[in-house]
């Protein structure tokens, strides 16, 4: 979560001490990090472990819903800086580096990758600045479908369970506070806390506002009862990557109608009732999220776990060479040559592991002219462009991880979902792995 006092933006935040600024807030407030925990854990269906749902349980993980936040004392200051960035993801930032990859450092190098290509933008664009709020919630979420999947074993054995359900309460309540900054919009943007850059509309610049819509107003007007009528029937998880990454989506869209409501006066006091209204849907689509990730974790925890699972490590993906030369302009294939590293996506092989031969480009039917070639190019370039090679051969997923910008992105983009491979082969079996292609560019 975001505060305007905190390690984030030091000397904004010594600034604003010294005019007399409020106190420090974070995401919902106690109250309301309570309340989206309670709400979800109440609403568990019938067919999950019936210790998640005994009041004890219930108790903990609303006990949980505010934890990360306690952990941002002046009392452990390096533990403060480490994971304030856990709580909020400026989209419009992390969005300037494509598609969001699954990994944590992943994205890093891509934001890195950008930063390199943009040094204007470098203090802007760090990783800390950027945010990680989707990567820390897959990253808890996978810990409490491991300890669930943990708990399956000892069951069937009839091994003891204690343990390990005080592990996934943890994780549950724990996993609580992230999705539930992820559905208040000033968790999403670079609109955090007053309107900052051009401002027609006259939104309030002062930095009182995220404190006042998710901790002082709901304190004073939004109750359990506003909120439960207002919750989502149960809806099954696919990705749950992806699936969280819409929800992201949706709540950052609301941003704008946050400071329309507050330019209303719908968050001073006890509000209005659309100011009620409003913070009651978002605390209600926080506690159906959360549910609806714990009951994906428990369905998930009983697949089972593919065999390259633990592997790690590195191979080599392809190179491809796009240009405007003279036989690019008769139609004849792109030059496809050289090599660059391989990078790691969830469900695919973990390139380098033992035993995977990497996939193969058979063809490359696309041609990239720009402009007439004649004399030296005007502009050369690379894209870097990440894919997922499926078992069949066919791209997915394809991204650009290191972009070049001025239009030439979503031609590499559209040129690379035309490759074909021979697949990656693991054990003598096709397999999906993540790979690298390289992209270059002669613009005249």
């Amino acid at each position: 979560m975001k505060t305007f006092c905190t390690a984030r933006v030091m000397l904004v935040a010594v600034c604003l001490c010294l005019v007399g600024a409020p106190s420090s807030s974070f995401g919902w407030g106690s109250k309301g990090h309570k309340l989206i925990n309670r709400m979800a854990a109440e609403s568990l269906p019938a067919d999950m472990p019936a210790f998640l749902k005994t009041p004890e349980a219930i108790n903990e993980i609303e006990y949980l819903g505010p934890e990360p936040d306690r952990w941002r004392s002046r009392a452990e200051p390096e533990l403060s800086t480490e994971q304030a960035p856990d709580h909020f993801i400026d989209l419009e930032l992390a969005d300037k580096i494509g598609a969001l990859p699954r990994g944590r450092y992943e994205y890093i190098a891509d934001l890195y990758a950008y930063i390199a290509a943009h040094p204007a933008e470098a203090a802007g664009m760090r990783p800390e600045k950027v945010g990680f709020q989707p990567y820390i919630t897959e990253e808890v979420w996978q810990r409490l479908k491991s300890a669930m999947r943990d708990y399956r074993t000892l069951s069937a054995a009839h091994e003891d369970t204690k343990p390990v359900e005080a592990a996934i309460l943890f994780y549950a309540g724990w996993l609580g506070h992230y999705v539930a900054d992820g559905s208040q919009p000033l968790h999403t943007t670079i609109q955090y806390n007053g309107w900052a850059g051009p401002n027609p509309n006259g939104y309030t610049t002062s930095h009182d506002i995220h404190s006042k819509f998710e901790s002082a107003f709901v304190d004073a007007a939004v109750n359990p009862s506003d909120v439960q009528p207002l919750m989502t029937p149960l809806k099954s998880i696919g990705d749950e990557w992806d699936d969280y990454l819409a929800y992201l989506r949706h709540t950052n869209s609301l941003v704008e109608q946050v400071y329309q409501l507050d330019k209303q006066h719908a968050f001073d006091g006890t509000g209005t009732p659309e100011g009620k209204q409003f913070v009651a849907e978002r605390l209600a689509a926080g506690a159906s999220m959360l549910r609806d990730l714990y009951v994906a974790a428990w369905v998930k925890s009983a697949e089972p776990v593919p065999e390259w699972h633990e592997s790690q490590a590195s191979t080599t993906g392809t190179q491809a060479v796009a240009s405007s030369s003279p036989a690019a302009t008769k139609g004849e294939p792109l030059n496809l040559a050289g090599a660059s590293a391989g990078v790691s996506a969830a469900s695919t092989v973990k390139m380098g592991h033992g035993g995977v031969f990497p996939p193969k480009i058979t063809s490359s039917p696309v041609t990239i002219v720009l402009g007439t070639p004649q004399g030296k190019p005007k502009y050369q370039g690379i894209d870097l462009v990440g894919l997922i090679v499926d078992a069949n051969g066919n791209p997915q997923q394809v991204r650009v991880v290191r972009p070049l910008g001025m239009g030439l992105d979503q031609k590499a983009i559209d040129a690379v979902k035309q490759y074909r491979f021979v697949p990656a082969q693991y054990k003598g079996k096709p397999v999906p792995v993540a790979i690298n292609i390289e992209v270059r560019f002669q613009v005249y």
